[in-house]
């Protein structure tokens, strides 16, 4: 199961960077259009980047389901620490206000729930008080990064 702590960064940049996707990835996601979501924005990942990240992140395409893809934060420890990790990496790198606004714009994408978001933007102010927040902008290999995060935790949520 991808970890996405264990990512390597400049592997994801350059996927992150790629113009043409492989479409032969197996997977494929419900499409923004299908739904009250939006579609991405140029600097945000593409939708087939996201299905290649689902591909290699050895998550079923099936579990996730419709969008939002993670409703609420699954109640384990794992979950927890996943989540502490992927705000310190928003908050480290972009900041509080940067942070709430990824937050807004993953539930707006439909990656995230109202619950999940929830969860995240109540936990954003404790990250940005024990951590040097960054005063940098989020990229897409951030965001590319922040879809792994979801796709983590949903790997979390569905083991059993």
């Amino acid at each position: 199961m991808l970890d996405p702590t264990d990512y390597d960064a400049g592997e994801l940049r350059s996927a992150a960077d790629l113009d043409v996707v492989d479409p032969e990835t197996g997977v494929s996601l419900p499409r923004a259009s299908a739904t009250d979501h939006r579609p991405p924005a140029p600097d945000e990942p593409t939708h087939e980047q996201c299905e290649r990240l689902v591909a290699v992140g050895g998550i079923d395409p099936a579990a996730l389901g419709e969008r939002p893809y993670l409703r609420s934060f699954p109640d384990d420890p794992e979950a927890r620490r996943v989540g502490r990790d992927w705000l310190a990496s928003l908050v480290t790198t972009a900041g509080g206000r940067e942070t709430r606004a990824a937050v807004d714009r993953y539930r707006a994408l439909g990656w995230i729930g109202d619950e999940a978001a929830a969860t995240l933007t109540a936990r954003a102010d404790d990250a940005v008080a024990a951590l040097a927040p960054g005063d940098g902008s989020l990229d897409r290999v951030d965001h590319l990064l922040s879809f792994a995060y979801v796709v983590r935790l949903l790997g979390v949520s569905r083991r059993d």
